[in-house]
């Protein structure tokens, strides 16, 4: 019998659906008379809320990975598809390739291997957000760009300690006084222009220093072209069966400003109220208070969500904090309620918030080598990593065979190594060489 592991899954739901809902991950490896063999298949449930850590030092496959588990998403049977939305934070551009399928003749000949899977893309399921900052750096540079959507954040959604953390004002700064000010001037607008905000900051009575000092750092903000009036509107970007990716690579620290940070502060702080608002009427709704009629309508606004994010560590650090560290921690402790899942990758496991660590119930390593990570993945020890199941010994001892992983599951207490299949879709996260590729 081949063998098969189904993870992240409970043993009841493991006898009443099998692998419906799972991503097929790839191989299960074993080492028989310690010699490489490859057994069996590894699945695992992507339906129910997760908060799974993918570890790798760069080359070892992390990003793949990342890939594949999008790429499963798009393989979803449709009843479960349609109800859950994944949002990519991609920092290096190199999700736009889930589109188009895999043309590398290597990883298609490997593809008979694992069941005789087929290239694809998934061209209707994935959509492109790009800011216009990095449309118009692409375009200056006489290239064509390909996109979906302009990623556009309303101004009404900031809030006034995210502008003082952006700007690093502190709150007894007399420009972050006149923020506040300025701010509370036009809370109760329905919509807020940079015209509104610099409008108000005249009308405010303060030193002219203070006033110029706030322009200018508001002047620079607008020049980003990141927020506006009126945003993209978020059933845009969230959507059931659909994997959006949020290509904000071109931003990095644009005039001395993170915003990449206040991007998925924005987002997570809204989906987090919207999940936790969908999840009381649907309590409601079972307890007979509301009508079903209502509670339908509002499981088709507000599906599930998945949110991947590569170079996590850039948004939730070990130490220190950025704008995006509580709203993620939020999802990370709070989630799971509502339906808030994520997948948190990163090279350096020490880099990352200890929280991410501890409370990942899956947890995909590749090789790791420095002390400082392997000591960062020992805070992930569960009662049942003892023995030959200890993580730190694994990670640092195993194979550098690219694809080659050891995934630790809390739902089943297992502990599977696992190489991972080829990608259906191009895979554009090759290192640069100057070398022509073969």
């Amino acid at each position: 019998m081949v063998r098969e592991e189904i993870l992240g899954r409970e043993e009841s739901l493991v006898q009443a659906h099998g692998t419906r809902g799972c991503a097929y991950l790839g191989k299960v490896v074993s080492y028989p008379g310690g010699k490489y063999e490859e057994v069996g298949s590894v699945y695992l449930d992507i339906t129910a809320p997760h908060m799974m850590l993918v570890v790798g030092k760069r080359g070892t496959g992390k990003s793949y990975t990342l890939g594949v588990l999008a790429e499963a998403f798009g393989l979803l049977e449709e009843e479960s598809r349609r109800k859950i939305a994944v949002l990519i934070v991609d920092t290096m551009s190199v999700f736009h390739s889930l589109k188009r399928p895999n043309a590398n003749a290597r990883e298609i000949e490997r593809m008979r291997n694992f069941g005789g899977l087929q290239p694809r893309g998934f061209e209707n399921a994935v959509r492109i957000f790009l800011p216009r900052l990095s449309v118009d750096r692409l375009r200056a540079q006489g290239g064509e760009v390909h996109f979906d959507d302009q990623l556009v954040l309303p101004l009404r959604e900031v809030e006034p300690a995210d502008w003082m953390s952006l700007f690093g004002l502190r709150p007894t700064d007399p420009p972050a006084s006149l923020l506040i000010r300025v701010l509370e001037r036009l809370r109760q607008a329905p919509r807020i222009s940079f015209s509104d905000i610099h409008a108000a900051i005249e009308a405010e009575s303060a030193p002219p220093a203070s006033k110029e000092a706030l322009r200018g750092l508001f002047t620079m903000v607008e020049s980003l072209h990141v927020f506006d009036e009126v945003g993209t509107p978020l059933d845009t970007i969230v959507k059931g069966g659909q994997i959006s990716v949020l290509d904000i690579s071109y931003l990095g620290r644009v005039g001395g400003f993170d915003v990449r940070t206040l991007i998925i502060a924005i987002l997570g702080r809204r989906l987090l109220a919207e999940r936790t608002l969908y999840t009381t009427m649907e309590m409601q709704s079972e307890a007979g208070l509301i009508s079903t009629a209502i509670a339908k309508d509002i499981t088709d606004r507000y599906p599930l969500v998945y949110m991947l994010i590569d170079e996590a560590h850039l948004f939730l650090p070990a130490t220190g904090t950025t704008l995006a560290s509580d709203v993620l921690i939020d999802w990370i402790k709070l989630g799971r309620h509502p339906g808030l899942s994520l997948i948190l990758a990163t090279q350096e496991p020490s880099a990352l918030h200890a929280s991410a660590v501890r409370q990942a119930d899956v947890m995909i390593a590749h090789n790791v080598t420095s002390q400082d990570d392997v000591e960062a993945l020992g805070k992930a020890k569960q009662s049942y990593m003892v023995g030959d199941q200890n993580i730190q010994k694994i990670v640092s001892t195993m194979e550098t065979k690219r694809g080659l992983s050891v995934i630790f599951d809390d739902k089943t207490r297992k502990m599977v190594m696992c190489r991972v299949r080829p990608r259906l879709t191009h895979h554009s996260g090759v290192d640069a060489s100057a070398h022509p590729r073969g």
